[in-house]
């Protein structure tokens, strides 16, 4: 039977205790440039920053899309509708998705492919998740403008009310941080993590109204989109793009408090463990 020493009860205990949160936070903001351009540098190694790369981050939800879309329209049948204006409303979906799927793919590795950084420099290690979600952002935006032909196409509407995009993309930002922080802390100690995402995001993706609309959620499991950290958020999206109405102020709430307890765990659970990283890896 062993017992721990006093010195290293004083390691352990040094190890889990939080550094001073509020100068660490500034800190880490000081370097969202240097993030910026890791997620840059990151995409370029990736082949992502070059056109082909580019294209690619569009065509693959799109050939999804397309899957899903004769999945939808041609062995289900959905009678009355447009084909043109389901596929847009799949890819609407998926599009978004790709935001918080990709910041958990990129997050979930960044601790664990970022050895050298961790071990090298003293610049705060939540500038790796930070930059995986900013990586995820730049390999969406070229969608919007995709997206943007098969809405005007459709003849969806357009007004003012597309202007609640903005927020709504703001509320899947943090909330894609907060489970890239959360996930990339687990994967330092359960390297299987990073393994099992994959059916995690899938299974995600078909619980959450992605590639159909809340409406056709029945009413008694209404409680399900708000159960649902993506549920509410995916709901408002449906409601700015596709019903050209402000997004229920429920939904909203429901996201953004989602976004909000995700992000607080994430960044006290990610600074709590950061001094073992170097360590673990």
């Amino acid at each position: 039977m062993t017992t721990d020493t006093p010195t290293t009860t004083r390691i352990y205990d040094a190890e889990h205790r939080l550094p001073p949160i509020r100068p660490y936070l500034q800190e880490t903001l000081s370097h969202l440039r240097f993030a910026f351009e890791k997620a840059r540098l990151d995409r370029r190694g990736a082949h992502k920053d070059s056109w082909f790369g580019r294209l690619w981050n569009v065509l693959n939800p799109m050939l999804l899309g397309f899957v899903y879309w004769l999945l939808v329209i041609v062995i289900f049948g959905r009678g009355g509708e447009s084909g043109l204006a389901v596929l847009t409303q799949i890819l609407g979906g998926l599009f978004l998705y790709q935001l918080p799927s990709g910041s958990l793919s990129l997050g979930a590795r960044s601790i664990v492919g970022g050895g050298s950084f961790i071990l090298n420099t003293r610049i705060p290690r939540m500038i790796l998740p930070i930059s995986a979600v900013i990586s995820a952002f730049l390999n969406f935006v070229p969608s919007l403008a995709v997206y943007a032909i098969f809405h005007v196409i459709s003849g969806y509407p357009i007004g003012v009310e597309l202007l609640w995009t903005i927020p709504i993309l703001v509320i899947v930002i943090l909330l894609s941080l907060g489970l890239a922080l959360v996930f990339a802390t687990l994967n330092v100690y359960f390297r299987d993590v990073a393994s099992f995402l994959p059916f995690l995001i899938r299974i995600w993706l078909y619980l959450s109204p992605v590639i159909y609309l809340y409406e056709r959620i029945a009413n008694s499991y209404n409680w399900a989109l708000i159960a649902n950290p993506l549920g509410g958020l995916f709901a408002s999206w449906q409601q700015v793009l596709f019903e050209g109405t402000s997004p229920s102020s429920g939904y909203m709430a429901a996201g953004l408090g989602w976004a909000f307890i995700t992000l607080i765990v994430g960044v006290f659970m990610f600074m709590r463990r950061e001094r073992e990283f170097a360590i673990r890896l």
